[in-house]
């Protein structure tokens, strides 16, 4: 019966650690997609950041928003003027 009861406080201490982990960031919170955010808060990037670098979150009336909706483009080809060299207009 001692280790029942020992089993179950430590599954009562642990719970709260584990629940904490799954809240989503709160206002001026760093975040790197859209479901980083709380409800009501956008993930906000700076001017030319990346998901990678992060950003905050924001009011969805605090400013510019990224588009995090966009997948990575490490795969996608350059347009032509960048894939030939060329930087003439």
């Amino acid at each position: 019966m001692t280790r029942l009861v020992r089993f179950g406080a430590a599954i009562a201490l642990a719970a709260p650690l584990v629940l904490a982990a799954g809240c989503q960031q709160g206002q001026g919170e760093r975040c790197q997609v859209q479901s980083d955010c709380g409800d009501g808060l956008i993930c906000v990037l700076p001017a030319g950041g990346t998901p990678q670098a992060g950003g905050t979150c924001q009011p969805p009336s605090s400013g510019v928003v990224a588009d995090m909706s966009v997948g990575d483009m490490a795969g996608t080809t350059p347009p032509n003027d960048l894939a030939t060299g060329n930087t003439s207009d």
